[in-house]
């Protein structure tokens, strides 16, 4: 029985690992930073072990116009400039990949960071979809913060594309395709999230 048990469950997570691929979910994962997904970010929050904290990296448009989780702390590691560059042009001495406004890191995010929290704090670190929060993860990893995680999926998750037949079908027929929301992420698993903005945890207004 528990041999039947075992092939089952063995069969399971080939399934799972096949529609991981299919679906064309492809998790950003930190290299240096740890990496965990926003259920165990809650468990690990709501566990009231002291110094742990969830960062959100986003911009402060985002973690007020879109939502955040209510425990998150606002310190984005990049702004949004009121510059509009088109793919290939050229912002601050670089040469543009997508037709934009343009990101630029904020060059404060270090400092605040080593003012507002402690080398030893836990650090749930989540942005959008992990196009942020995995640099943002390994740079405090590599700057003397002892327990980094990236979250992985963040506040909306990756966009749904799929792949091979499945992309072409779903762009064909799909009203969600490329949008986020449908793939995984904190709003996807109904987590607690509002618009309602703290003055404790708002960038800027923390320690």
């Amino acid at each position: 029985m528990k041999i039947r048990q075992a092939k089952i469950f063995s069969f399971l997570l080939v399934v799972a690992a096949l529609l991981f691929v299919v679906s064309g979910v492809a998790a950003k994962e930190a290299k240096i930073a740890q990496n965990i997904g926003v259920l165990q970010v809650l468990e690990k929050v709501e566990s009231g072990a002291n110094g742990v904290y969830l960062i959100d990296v986003r911009t402060p448009a985002e973690y007020q116009q879109i939502g955040h989780p209510v425990m998150a702390y606002n310190v984005p590691a990049m702004f949004l400039s009121d510059e509009f560059v088109e793919k290939g042009g050229m912002f601050r001495g670089k040469k543009m990949s997508k037709t934009r406004y343009q990101y630029y890191k904020n060059p404060e995010f270090l400092n605040y960071m080593k003012k507002n929290f402690k080398a030893d704090d836990m650090l749930l670190i989540m942005c959008r979809s992990g196009n942020r929060s995995v640099p943002a993860s390994d740079f405090l990893a590599e700057n003397g913060f002892k327990q980094v995680y990236n979250v992985v999926d963040g506040f909306e998750g990756g966009k749904l594309k799929g792949s091979g037949e499945e992309k072409s079908l779903m762009k064909k027929f799909s009203g969600n395709y490329g949008l986020r929301g449908f793939t995984g992420g904190w709003k996807y698993y109904g987590l607690p999230w509002t618009y309602t903005m703290n003055p404790k945890l708002v960038y800027g207004m923390h320690k």
